[in-house]
This record gives C-alpha cells, structure tokens and sequence, in this order.
C-alpha cells in the first residue's frame, strides 16, 4: 500500500518543464520601428510589458533591470551576404556620445559598471538567467536570446537581446543601439544605430 502512494505521488507531481509560447514575429518591414539601409531592414521591438514578459520569458525581466529588446533583421540583396557577430553589439542612454564619455584613464566605479554593462548587453544578462529559478527558465532565455549569423541574400534572422534599464519603469531612457554588420569578403561595415 506504501509503496502505491508513493508512485502515484510522484506520477501526480509536474515535471518542471516549462512551457512558453513563441514570441510572435512578423517581417522586418512590417513594423513601424523597421529602418533599412544598404539594403538590410532592421526592426527594434522593446517588449516592456510586464505582463507579455512573464508569458513569453518566463519571468519579469523588468524588475530584474532589462528589457528585452527585439530584433528582426532581414538581407533584402540579391547577391550580398553580411555577417552578424552579436558580441559586436552594442547599447548606451540614447544622447550620450562616445566622446561624451569620461576620460578612461581616470573612470569612476560607476563610470567602469557603465561601460562593462552598456558595452555588451548579453554578457550582462547571463547573470540574471544564472540565477534564474529552473533550468527550463535558463534554457529558455538563452534560447530566444539573438544568435551570430550570416545573413545570406533573402535571409532573415530574430532573436532577443535583454538590454540593462536605464531609469525607472515609467521614466526610462531613450536606447540607442549600434548594430554592425560587416559584408561578406569585404572589410566594409554597414552600422545601423535605431533609438527606441
């Protein structure tokens, strides 16, 4: 009798995988935000409602300070391939320039947090998806995250970059972000820069 309770406890219990729907997602040129240039359409989705961050991740990425930020880039050529490397991408408070920045040499703590974190938003965001609650949840982030690609003519590629909040939840910032991609067998970089 024991050890019927015991199956049928187990058998009673969830398995722990978690399941969530796809983030939907439309052609590059369909959105408002979309921007093209040398014949790459970009299109810069923030997905900043709480509620549509716990269906589609999981977890309200905004109160643990990111917001995840689609992107959809399609290759429009007929004959050009470009390279996508996403630790080339790169974020900071829209308005603030480069050269606006402090002098390197003689950086403060939050003047170093700044860069590190601004620089290369993924790396950031491995330690929220490390101290993430199941293995199903971490898997899960990394599996939306935006991965490297060659983006062959007629090619189109999405994914999740998880970007560090600037100010608070009804004030943030305005992000500027700078996506390279550099043309196949050519040293040339086409950057798009979109604000969101």
């Amino acid at each position: 009798m024991c050890k019927t309770w015991i199956i049928l406890f187990f058998l009673g219990q969830p398995s722990g995988a978690a399941s969530f729907p796809e983030y939907p997602v439309k052609p590059a040129r369909e959105y408002p935000t979309a921007i093209e240039k040398s014949g790459l359409v970009v299109a810069v989705v923030p997905v900043e409602d709480r509620k549509d961050q716990r269906t589609y991740f999981g977890i309200d990425l905004r109160s643990k300070g990111f917001i995840p930020i689609l992107l959809v880039i399609e290759n429009r050529t007929s004959q050009e391939s470009f390279l996508l490397n996403k630790e080339d991408l790169m974020y900071s408070p829209s308005g603030r320039s480069e050269s606006a920045l402090p002098n390197p040499a003689h950086p403060s703590r939050a003047d170093k947090a700044v860069a590190i974190v601004g620089a290369v938003p993924m790396y950031a965001f491995v330690a929220t998806i490390a101290a993430a609650r199941s293995k199903d949840l971490r898997q899960h982030l990394l599996r939306t995250e935006l991965q490297s690609a060659t983006l062959s003519p007629g090619v189109s590629v999405h994914g999740f970059i998880f970007v560090r909040e600037q100010g608070g939840y009804s004030s943030r910032q305005k992000i500027q972000l700078t996506l390279p991609f550099r043309r196949s067998g050519s040293d040339e970089v086409v950057v798009i820069d979109p604000t969101i």
